[in-house]
Formats: structure tokens, C-alpha cells, sequence
């Protein structure tokens, strides 16, 4: 008999930061969950960044993660969204590194190389081949199955075919 082992994968971002969830199982993965962390301009930068520290502790409390893994941060041209995107990251490695996670990191372009065997594959692709690896399971709700939750998804993927499972 095998066990399953769940890996939260965690794609940062200070207005919405997507997770998922999913199971290794012996040479087999399956989808379990996945949503999105959702933070308003409107709010302080201090209460932005407690809730999505919260809730990912939160998520690793509910779901007992084997392995977490989170996208690289993406550094662009403007200092002010790099920035705020780096805190947004911190927030959540904070939660994870507490609850004595080691995380394992990919590069944008890994995880693309690793769930569409392209480094340079559009966001679209990776999308696709997320739904096809992890089946129709995955529900059409738009709350929950954003751009951004299937990034994480493909993060937790990364992991599971990248290190050999959860």
C-alpha cells in the first residue's frame, strides 16, 4: 500500500497569492485543493501581509503539507512592484520557514521546463498542461481556479516531478 504525501505549492503575490494542493502517490499525482489569498489595495501594507502570512499558516495547519514549494520571485523593471511583490513572498516563507519547512524554490522557467518540457512555454501552455496532468478534477470556479492558483499547482507539480515526490 503507498501513502500519499501533499505538497502546497505557493505562487506570491501581494493581491493575490494562489495555492494548491496536491498528492503524490507512489508514481502518480492527483489534485486535493487549491484557492487564492486575496488582499485589498485599500488595506495597510501591515494587514496585507499578516493575512497572507495567516493564511498560509493556516493552510499548512490544515492541509499537513509533506513539502511546500514556491515560485521565485519575478523581478521586473518597476523597484515599487518588485518591491511590494518581495514582501508578499517574505510573508509567505515567513509562515512556512515557522511551521519548519524547508522550501524548495523554482524559477519561473523551471516550472515551465517541468510541467511542459518548454523553458519559455506561454502561461497558457503551463495552464493547460496543469489541467491534463492533474485531470478534470479540478474545478471551473472562478473564485478558486484563477491564473494564479494554477501557477501554484504547477509549483507543487514542479516539486513532485522535480524531486522525485512529496
Amino acid at each position: 500500500m503507498s501513502s500519499e504525501r501533499l505538497v502546497l505549492g505557493i505562487d506570491p503575490g501581494l493581491v493575490k497569492t494562489g495555492w494548491g494542493v496536491v498528492a503524490s502517490i507512489s508514481n502518480s499525482i492527483k489534485y486535493i485543493d487549491c484557492g487564492v489569498i486575496r488582499t485589498a489595495a485599500s488595506e495597510s501594507m501591515e494587514t496585507r501581509l499578516v493575512r497572507i502570512y495567516d493564511e498560509v499558516t493556516r493552510l499548512i495547519s490544515d492541509f499537513k503539507p509533506a513539502a511546500v514549494a514556491m515560485e521565485d520571485v519575478f523581478i521586473n523593471m518597476n523597484p515599487k512592484s518588485s518591491e511590494k511583490l518581495i514582501m508578499a513572498r517574505t510573508a509567505a516563507f515567513l509562515a512556512v520557514a515557522k511551521a519548519g519547512f524547508f522550501i524548495d524554490h523554482f524559477k519561473p522557467n523551471e516550472i515551465k521546463k517541468n510541467v511542459t518540457g518548454s523553458g519559455h512555454a506561454p502561461k497558457e501552455q503551463v495552464h493547460i498542461m496543469v489541467q491534463k496532468i492533474l485531470g478534470a478534477t479540478i474545478p471551473n470556479d472562478r473564485k478558486t481556479h484563477t491564473l494564479d492558483s494554477m501557477d501554484a499547482l504547477a509549483a507543487a507539480i514542479c516539486r513532485v516531478f522535480g524531486r522525485g515526490g512529496g
